[in-house]
């Protein structure tokens, strides 16, 4: 049996809290998108040994993630991430700037570094050029197909991260679209971003968490897992942040089950009950275009396009 990772996205204690783990391989801990989330692990450094020992007390990796975009004032706070998840004993740094990068490489490398969704890995060039920067792995942006995925890996010598299940990320900025005041006096935050926001049209519909843009359709790659497996993928994401302890839990369940099957080889089915829970925590919808070349809220497919409400 081919041997896979299967990795979630969570960003705070009480994201962490109520989700079964089981079925992952690895958790990546923190925010990305901002650094006032309440309780968030790339933050309240504090925090990290706790969870990090959590996770390698349960058998799984913890991977520790930094800001998508980090301004000059916020230089000094990185490089004591790097520091406090060296510490506590993380497995990795998922890194979305080149900057962060070279403060990884500059202290040493003390951590691999995973580049994120937002790390602009369009081509073979841009992953070798981060491979020979330090990077041992590397999440293609969203648009990317599957086919440049493997020309990625291939050519750029370097492992390949694939979203699977959950809102891809479309956008990051470092203003916050859902305040009218600077962060540090608007009431509404931090607490804004963990309302839901949706910014629709009739014909499509987007998320906003604050400073993120993401699909309002949750990706589905739960047809498609045994051609991932056939073209040599191995590691696999779901996005838990912003998501239910019931969604994290459940959904992983779900892809742990399947991809162990694709893994194996042989006969491969849908299950109902795998279905089932996939739609039951898809309230916009299913898509899965930009894998395969057409637009993104598209889903391609035969299992699940029936019962994927059009939005």
């Amino acid at each position: 049996m081919q041997e896979f990772e299967l990795v979630l996205s969570v960003a705070t204690p009480g994201e962490l809290a109520g989700t079964d783990l089981s079925p992952y391989d690895a958790a990546c801990l923190g925010s990305p998108y901002c650094r006032r989330v309440e309780g968030n692990y790339a933050e309240a450094l504090d925090l990290l040994p706790e969870a990090v020992s959590r996770l390698h007390a349960a058998g799984k990796k913890a991977y520790v993630a930094s800001p998508a975009t980090p301004r000059e004032a916020d230089l000094p706070h990185v490089g004591r991430l790097v520091d406090a998840a060296a510490a506590a004993g993380a497995d990795a740094m998922e890194i979305h700037n080149m900057g962060v990068l070279r403060i990884l490489r500059e202290k040493g490398r003390p951590l691999p570094a995973h580049m994120g969704a937002y790390a602009n890995v369009y081509t073979h060039l841009a992953a070798g050029v981060m491979r020979e920067a330090g990077a041992v792995r590397v999440r293609p942006n969203a648009e990317v197909s599957l086919p440049e995925m493997g020309t990625i890996a291939r050519e750029g010598r370097v492992e390949v991260e694939l979203l699977v299940h959950g809102k891809i990320p479309l956008g990051v900025t470092d203003r916050c679209f859902l305040l009218t005041e600077p962060e540090e006096t608007d009431p509404k935050c931090p607490k804004a971003c963990r309302e839901e926001h949706w910014l629709a049209s009739r014909q499509w519909v987007l998320k906003s968490v604050g400073k993120g843009v993401l699909s309002g359709r949750d990706m589905c790659m739960l047809e498609h897992l045994p051609r991932l497996a056939r073209d040599g993928f191995r590691v696999f994401r779901v996005e838990g942040l912003y998501e239910s302890a019931a969604y994290r839990s459940e959904i992983g369940a779900v892809y742990r089950e399947a991809l162990s099957r694709a893994a194996a080889g042989g006969e491969y089915r849908v299950e109902g009950r795998w279905t089932d829970a996939v739609l039951r925590h898809s309230a916009k919808g299913l898509c899965n275009g930009y894998y395969f070349g057409t637009a993104g809220r598209k889903y391609v497919g035969t299992v699940l396009q029936d019962r994927n409400p059009e939005v």
